[in-house]
């Protein structure tokens, strides 16, 4: 409260004094107090623990003026973020069972305290060199109040003679009252549900997708997150447990992640409203939600239903012959929940599993030197590229999938059993060499949310190949189902990435020309053939998607990163123009 002297009070409170990021001593009590200046500090008497946390603010090297503004905001959330849950720590006594705080309190605070901490990173790593070994600040834990956390350096001890800090930087408030009233239901009955923000964006600018899309996934995983802390706290904590320890946290996590979308649509074009009404979920029906997601038998079609294509044919000019580089199967078992074309940075930022052949490093934090330097599965070494895809899954197949602990709610992953790799021409022209380090995208892993305009037919099965279809073929007896990735080929001469990772490379038009203002490069086609796959009966198996995307077969999609030495992309290249099968 403020004093008559316009002096700024708090009550005694069990919380702790925050300075960026960091704890420096708990308060309680009642006085006596000392002052200091303006601001008057109570001193413990009767509280024995509270948060500590790493200080952020010390950890970062000198931070450039355009990023300054950004790091101030999100130094200001964690100290922001200690507060509240100071707060929560006070009013919580006697609540829970033994793991009430870690799960209600220290756990939720530091998935927030990474994401601060991950916009500070990413702040300065715009405009210089992106700080590294962050991540370790994220996490707090109970300190003694007798003593200042060792975290805690001594600049930042709230101690009367040292503390000129104005009171709103350096105490944090007095509690704010009571959490509210968990609905109705047990956690094994009940899953979380949220609004879907996707369905509520108008066309997104091509300069704001990039980040749109990573906000997005960033939505998808905080929700499976939160969905996998109810699974295993069932019959943990007091009647407030789950709106304090899962749905409260959710909510403020998704209602950043949502007005960073509004921010990076509204630096390019009107600010979308409306979105903060997005970010509070509920406890809905298990049973209900399981029924309305993943695929149905609607998203399956028998392959002989399936009309042939219609093919361009090739021009005078055309560029006929191929080149076929041999990368295995991923039988190394390389596989992760990253995306480094999509979310470059973000562990997990595909948010749905992805096999790769080809470069053996690859993951979120892959650069192109390190993709330079890896080892690679192909059997020419001078072919390092990434080639990669989401998992397929059978299902009917769960034990399997538990004994290898990757359970899924569509079933256990399955690898193709061959993987064709084939660079081909243009229908119209000769092609040139793709430079090295090139991003490829094809798909869209959102077609369900973001409709068709970039989803591609991918799947086919043996004996008919001269059909593509956007559903889940049932291919006849003795016929293998098989899925077919072609990458866009139109370069534009200077970009290896572009802000939506497709207007750098483009595909061609229906007669197979490129563009004007593109050149053909070579076309990367993936054919994965799979002997071990059921396609009949119900919902027989589906590809990994997006929680949001409910396994929908228009998801299918593809990537790449061309990591050939030069010397091998011009004998492609002669291979191709000289319509040689190479």
């Amino acid at each position: 409260m403020w004093s008559p002297s316009g002096e700024r009070r708090f009550r005694p409170w069990l919380g702790a004094v925050c300075l960026s990021g960091s704890v420096a001593l708990v308060l309680s009590g009642s006085p006596p107090y000392t002052q200091t200046g303006a601001v008057e500090v109570y001193l413990s008497t009767v509280a024995t623990e509270g948060i500590a946390c790493p200080n952020v603010a010390d950890k970062l090297p000198d931070i450039p003026a355009a990023a300054k503004a950004e790091v101030d905001r999100n130094l200001a959330q964690l100290d922001k973020q200690l507060q509240e849950a100071n707060d929560r720590l006070a009013t919580s006594e006697g609540q829970g069972g033994p793991n009430f705080v870690q799960n209600a309190i220290l756990g939720p605070l530091a998935d927030k305290r990474a994401a601060a901490i991950d916009r500070i990173a990413i702040a300065i790593g715009r405009v210089a060199e992106r700080p590294t070994g962050l991540d370790d600040l994220a996490t707090c834990s109970l300190g003694d109040s007798a003593a200042p956390s060792q975290e805690a350096t001594p600049t930042d001890q709230a101690t009367p003679s040292d503390q000129a800090t104005p009171p709103e930087q350096t105490t944090a408030p007095p509690p704010t009252g009571s959490a509210t009233p968990e609905p109705s239901g047990g956690q094994a009955a009940q899953t979380i549900v949220c609004p879907n923000v996707a369905d509520k964006l108008s066309d997104v600018p091509a300069a704001a997708k990039a980040e749109v899309d990573r906000n997005l996934a960033q939505l998808d995983k905080q929700l499976q997150e939160a969905n996998d802390r109810l699974a295993t706290s069932e019959g943990q904590g007091g009647p407030n447990f789950i709106q304090n320890a899962i749905l409260g946290p959710l909510a403020d996590k998704r209602a950043a992640a949502i007005d960073r979308i509004a921010i990076a649509i509204g630096r390019v074009a009107e600010r979308p409203t409306g979105l903060d009404d997005l970010a509070t979920c509920s406890l809905g029906d298990s049973a209900q939600n399981s029924a309305d997601s993943g695929p149905s038998a609607e998203d399956y079609v028998d392959i002989r239903d399936v009309p042939k294509a219609e093919q361009p044919e090739a021009g005078e000019n055309a560029s006929t012959g191929t080149y076929a580089s041999q990368c295995g199967t991923n039988r190394d078992g390389h596989s992760n929940t990253d995306n480094l074309i999509l979310a470059p940075g973000m562990s997990d930022g595909a948010q749905l599993r992805q096999d790769y052949v080809g470069n053996m490093s690859t993951d979120a934090f892959s650069t192109n030197e390190s993709l330079a330097a890896a080892d690679t599965t192909c059997r020419t070494r001078d072919d390092r590229s990434a080639y990669f895809w989401p998992t397929l899954r059978v299902r009917g197949s769960d034990d399997e999938s538990a004994a290898q602990g990757d359970t899924d709610s569509v079933g256990a992953p399955v690898q193709p059993t061959s993987v064709k790799l084939e660079y081909r021409g243009n229908l119209t022209s000769e092609v040139t060499a793709a430079p090295r380090f090139l991003r490829m995208i094809s798909g869209d892993a959102r077609a369900a949310s973001n409709g068709a305009e970039n989803a591609r037919p991918t799947f086919t099965c043996t004996g008919f190949t001269d059909r593509l279809t956007d559903k889940y073929p049932i291919c006849p007896s003795g016929s293998d189902l098989v899925r077919v990735f072609d990458m866009p080929s139109c370069w534009d001469g200077q970009n290896l990435d572009s802000a939506d990772h497709r207007t750098h490379l483009v595909f061609p038009d229906e007669t197979g020309a490129c563009p004007s203002g593109t050149e053909a490069v070579p076309q990367l086609r993936m054919t994965l053939t799979y002997d071990n796959v059921p396609t009949s009966g119900d919902v027989p198996f589906a590809v990994d998607a997006f929680a949001s995307e409910q396994n929908d077969p228009s998801t299918d999609h593809a990537g790449a990163i061309g990591v050939m030495s030069h010397r091998l992309m011009n004998t492609v290249v002669r291979c191709i123009n000289n319509g040689k099968n190479c």
